[in-house]
């Protein structure tokens, strides 16, 4: 999740761990993304910052099926809340048909004209040659997603959870940090029998260890701060939905610690690079090649001559 500073308080910078991933990729990517599109989507926009602004919305197909099976399981979650039964054959039709209308927006290039309102696709922009069988394949793991999402134990302990002990369902809410705010948008969390609060994070890509410790460790601290709970009585999940693999991640104060120095770090980088949002030469291109291969502004970095 991503917000300028400005959309929160004027001069206050944001910090997500999308945000930090993405300045830890490359550098020009972040200076595109965060700096060069700006007002792209403005009336009085450049040509530039139209296109620039256009290449941020991109998602490419995997993304795509995460951000799918992230929308259905809420739509569960809030259903289990209102006591209501969701057959999974339902919840996987409501998903196929949106990811028809939003191939049918990206196919024919609508969101060209109002990229911040229509979906756009990686692969449609790019003019990728992909086969039917393999958008079909992205609609089949959306569903193999769900259906192991509904076989879970842990949803099953959820579903028989007093909703009175529920605390988050993919709810977006920050805490501040040395003059940062820290976005942070927990998948689930509850209060156990126990009085633990455990936190959920739902996964329909490769395990991404280094990534995911930070990221439940950034959530704890926020656990720690709303719901006044130490991590040694936080439990933190990460479930596969590929696979049906639920890990459990154990923080302690000294973790939390850990988590809040990265944020630290991460956010005098920001900040030392804000003073420069003009200057593309102080943003320089990742060494790591295959961080190019679904980056939405790879035709226009400067890499291999493009502008």
């Amino acid at each position: 999740m991503d917000l300028w500073p400005e959309d929160v308080v004027p001069g206050r910078l944001t910090w997500s761990v999308t945000r930090d991933k993405r300045l830890r990729a490359c550098l020009r990517r972040y200076y595109l993304h965060h700096f060069a599109s700006r007002g792209g989507g403005g009336q009085k926009s450049t040509r530039e910052s139209r296109e620039l602004y256009l290449l941020k919305h991109l998602r490419n197909r995997f993304m795509w099926v995460g951000e799918t099976v992230h929308e259905m399981v809420e739509l569960a979650l809030n259903a289990f809340r209102r006591g209501d039964e969701v057959p999974v054959d339902q919840l996987i039709d409501r998903g196929t048909r949106r990811m028809r209308a939003q191939y049918s927006e990206s196919v024919q290039g609508i969101y060209r004209d109002s990229p911040n309102t229509k979906f756009a696709l990686f692969e449609h922009e790019y003019r990728e040659d992909i086969t039917r069988d393999e958008w079909k394949l992205q609609r089949d793991r959306m569903a193999a997603c769900l259906r192991t999402f509904f076989a879970l134990p842990v949803v099953q302990t959820i579903r028989k959870a007093p909703v009175l002990q529920w605390l988050a369902v993919e709810s977006a809410a920050s805490f501040e940090l040395d003059g940062a705010t820290v976005i942070v948008k927990p998948d689930f969390a509850w209060r156990d029998t126990e009085g633990r609060v455990v936190l959920v994070d739902w996964k329909t890509g490769k395990p991404r260890q280094d990534d995911e410790r930070l990221q439940l460790a950034v959530y704890a601290a926020y656990a720690k701060r709303a719901w006044g709970v130490a991590p040694d009585f936080t439990r933190a999940l990460v479930a596969y939905l590929e696979t049906g693999d639920v890990i459990e991640l154990e923080f302690t104060d000294t973790d939390l610690v850990w988590g809040e120095s990265m944020i630290r770090d991460s956010v005098k980088t920001m900040r030392e690079l804000g003073a420069y949002d003009t200057d593309a030469a102080r943003f320089p291109l990742t060494d790591d090649l295959k961080q190019c291969g679904f980056c939405s502004f790879k035709r226009v970095c400067g890499r291999n001559g493009q502008r």
